[in-house]
């Protein structure tokens, strides 16, 4: 006899709106008077000392349940030991903001410093991940972002580990060879 789970049916993650926020609440970034392109500039020089190269933000919309939200695509590429690249992606959705009639002559403006706090973050998480590299010798600190292609489409690393405990399973044939190559050359296993 075989057991089959059930499958919880995949639910988009509850966010609150920017307008919500404080910092007493732990978000950070909400009136930072840098603008998005000296906030871009700190995340490329972040990534990089991580060991990555920026090629790119693309702007764009992100679509989370019933939620518009603003973001960006980043795309990077790490090098290997032995010389290969490998191409990384991190999707960055800010917060989403109230659209109400009485908040409507702000919304612009709203939606930028939602941009804003959001790339604020993830450069003090990226600086996070730097200290956590010094503490852990082997962290391959980029790595968790890094794109298979699946039949479902691309997906990071992290989604496939979260999705089942055995990643080699989820792969596509020949895959699972290549992550194990790649985590081995940098030192986890």
């Amino acid at each position: 006899m075989e057991f089959v789970p059930k499958q919880e049916k995949e639910k988009a993650q509850d966010v609150p709106y920017f307008d919500d926020v404080t910092s007493e609440g732990g978000w950070q970034g909400q009136s930072t008077s840098k603008s998005l392109e000296t906030l871009k500039a700190e995340i490329v020089s972040a990534v990089g000392r991580l060991g990555g190269l920026v090629t790119g933000f693309q702007q764009g919309m992100f679509m989370v349940g019933d939620k518009e939200r603003e973001g960006y695509r980043m795309l990077y590429v790490i090098e290997q030991p032995n010389g290969n690249m490998i191409r990384g992606r991190m999707d960055i959705a800010a917060l989403p903001v109230k659209q109400t009639y009485s908040l409507r002559r702000s919304l612009e403006t709203r939606k930028e410093r939602s941009l804003k706090m959001a790339l604020y973050m993830l450069r003090n998480a990226l600086e996070g991940t730097w200290f956590l590299q010094q503490l852990s010798p082997g962290y391959a600190p980029l790595m968790p972002w890094i794109l298979t292609y699946t039949k479902d489409g691309d997906k990071t690393i992290t989604q496939l580990w979260s999705e089942s405990a055995t990643l080699g399973k989820l792969l596509p044939p020949g895959e699972s060879e290549f992550i194990e190559g790649v985590l081995l050359e940098e030192g986890t296993e």
